[in-house]
């Protein structure tokens, strides 16, 4: 809620704001009222609220490419990102591994792993201006030559505070590791060495245990299972991981709440399923129109969102719901 408004005040702001007229409105503040749907933190803050926030919670970074230029001008709209209250994914992979020659320079790369520090920076200052903390997640291929300097990159408390890391898991690696063989490091469609899968799967593993950090993205999973792998390619992931998108994709988010569907009969419950699905159109109307209203911190984001309306309505109350239907958990 806003420093001067009740719970009622609440529900009729989001309501209205995300409602396609007076009857809409009106579901909308039944269901909202009643939390039988919740939209995500960043709607319920923003929308048809004073402040000038995004109403996503996340989204993922353009293309980061290998010249300087093109990673400081990504660090630059990750910032107005975090600025607007949205969190950041980006894939840091195509960055050339620490070593390489810059021939127009005559000195060395310094890696994937030292330029996330530039974000890190952003995003804890970013955190310090006002704002909630900022959140970004960090993926490097697991075939990138520079993968073991990912993997320690957070194995302390204090360096890339800013960030969830994920490694992104190939088949081919997946092919190594259950052969117990090597598998090929590139760069650029180029072999720049081999690795132990084992060695490597054991490194990940002993990190997570120990430092709860990093998680695996199936990649190859993830784009054949992609039902738009035809006009987009996904290689990172909003902060928490759990929506991979395209570059400058965004989080539109909301659950049901299962609980607020449940009716007492004597001494047993029900679920309301004709509830459920009078809500569910009424739902997404609303959300679809979170697409067309709120601010976006980038237009490229803006463009991404419009042209392919993504929304993700998820469930909450679901390990409740069965208990209290006489389901085992």
């Amino acid at each position: 809620c806003q420093d001067d408004e009740t719970f009622d005040d609440k529900i009729r702001r989001i309501a209205g704001s995300l409602s396609d007229d007076q009857e809409h409105k009106y579901e909308l503040q039944d269901i909202l009222g009643c939390m039988r749907f919740l939209p995500a933190g960043r709607v319920q803050n923003a929308m048809g609220s004073r402040r000038i926030t995004t109403a996503y919670n996340c989204f993922v970074s353009g293309t980061i490419e290998d010249s300087m230029s093109n990673i400081m001008e990504r660090a630059t709209e990750a910032a107005e990102t975090m600025r607007r209250g949205g969190g950041i994914g980006y894939d840091f992979s195509q960055l050339r591994p620490k070593g390489d020659i810059i021939k127009s320079l005559d000195s060395k790369s310094s890696g994937p792993v030292s330029f996330m520090g530039i974000f890190d920076s952003i995003c804890q200052t970013i955190a310090s201006s006002g704002h909630r903390r900022g959140a970004q997640m960090g993926v490097l291929r697991v075939d990138h030559p520079d993968i073991k300097d990912f993997l320690m990159a957070k194995r302390n408390s204090d360096k890339l505070t800013g960030f969830n890391i994920s490694v992104g898991i190939t088949d081919a690696f997946m092919e190594a590791l259950e052969q117990d063989v090597p598998y090929e490091l590139m760069f650029e469609g180029i072999v720049r060495g081999e690795e132990s899968a084992s060695d490597i799967w054991e490194m990940i593993m002993e990190s997570t245990w120990d430092w709860a950090e990093p998680g695996v993205l199936f990649i190859d999973r993830i784009a054949e299972m992609n039902n738009l792998f035809y006009c987009e390619e996904i290689a990172a992931t909003n902060p928490c991981g759990e929506q991979p998108l395209p570059p400058y994709g965004a989080c539109l988010l909301g659950s049901f709440n299962l609980t607020k569907y449940l009716v007492k009969e004597e001494d047993n419950y029900t679920f309301n399923f004709t509830q459920f699905k009078i809500d569910i159109p009424h739902v997404v109307r609303a959300m679809d129109n979170v697409i067309d209203r709120t601010i976006y911190p980038l237009k490229p984001q803006s463009d991404e969102a419009k042209n392919k309306r993504r929304m993700g309505l998820g469930l909450t109350g679901l390990a409740n719901a069965g208990e209290m239907l006489g389901h085992a958990y």
